[in-house]
């Protein structure tokens, strides 16, 4: 497959909400034969204890421990060939994560997220949007309630921008490991004649470019973009998101909004984060 998958990493606290996602990570892995590394980063001050020797080791015990009880949560017969492997690490969690994924050439980041909740910046939680804001590899993020039949539909949002052809190839070799249904969806805030023209014309490069049977197009008119992905997703049940980064992403535009009915499809979709042109912001494929 052209979007090659060779080593996943999974960032854990050891939470019911990384419990749930680990079979998403182990899914994929098994997929696409990639190793899986499970991290920790802890926070404990162990290098500057009076008795830091005993201090880290503890940590390192407690960890251990806690990988064991989360690896021995998954289906063992389905998964027990799999390369696991586990690191732990002192430092804050964002920065030591990155750090850890540069370092062993990871190809996707799988993560628990959060659910919705009162404040509007941690829909995701806030380890999880500082990632995906900034990770350089695809992030894969996994909220409570999911189940792998999320697998079967994805949703790939575009605005036509230079990256989304790419993209969009990338997410089609992903959905061919799963025989996934793959919708294509723009939302134009005008209904006229150079909006259709771009829509058809997009249509077209990706017929040229992307080899995939099961592709549909979508083209919705609405000024507002939320409301109208919270409704595809609900008429399209066991779906995930897919969305592309750029300078400004969707999910930056998503978590700056005011918390409303329609976000809370969010907090219970999963959402692969494709990574966009990060040169420009602006530019688009029909332009």
């Amino acid at each position: 497959m052209a979007y090659s998958i060779n080593h996943i990493f999974f960032p854990t606290d050891f939470s019911k909400n990384a419990e749930r996602a680990l079979p998403f990570a182990a899914e994929i892995a098994l997929k696409t034969d990639a190793k899986l590394t499970l991290f920790h980063a802890t926070q404990e001050t162990m290098d500057i204890a009076p008795d830091f020797e005993k201090t880290r080791d503890q940590v390192i015990d407690e960890s251990s421990s806690n990988f064991d009880t989360l690896l021995n949560s998954l289906e063992a017969d389905r998964y027990e060939n799999l390369d696991i492997s586990t690191i732990i690490q002192n430092g804050q969690t964002v920065t030591a994560l990155l750090s850890q994924a540069k370092d062993h050439s990871i190809d996707l980041i799988v993560m628990g997220t959060k659910g919705v909740t009162g404040d509007r910046n941690v829909i995701l939680g806030s380890v999880a949007s500082s990632v995906i804001q900034k990770s350089p590899v695809p992030v894969f993020a996994v909220p409570t309630g999911s189940s792998l039949d999320n697998f079967k539909n994805f949703i790939f949002t575009s605005d036509y921008k230079k990256g989304d052809l790419t993209a969009l190839s990338n997410s089609v070799d992903f959905a061919k490991l799963f025989n996934s249904s793959v919708d294509v969806l723009h939302v134009s805030d005008q209904k006229n004649m150079e909006s259709e023209i771009k829509f058809r014309g997009f249509q077209d490069l990706v017929h040229e470019h992307i080899n995939y049977d099961n592709i549909s197009f979508h083209h919705k008119y609405e000024l507002d973009f939320f409301p109208t992905i919270s409704q595809f997703l609900a008429d399209r049940p066991n779906s995930l998101l897919v969305m592309v980064r750029y300078k400004k992403s969707f999910w930056e535009k998503l978590t700056n909004r005011n918390l409303s009915k329609e976000m809370s499809f969010y907090s219970k979709v999963p959402l692969l984060v494709m990574i966009g042109d990060q040169s420009s912001d602006s530019e688009t494929i029909l332009e």
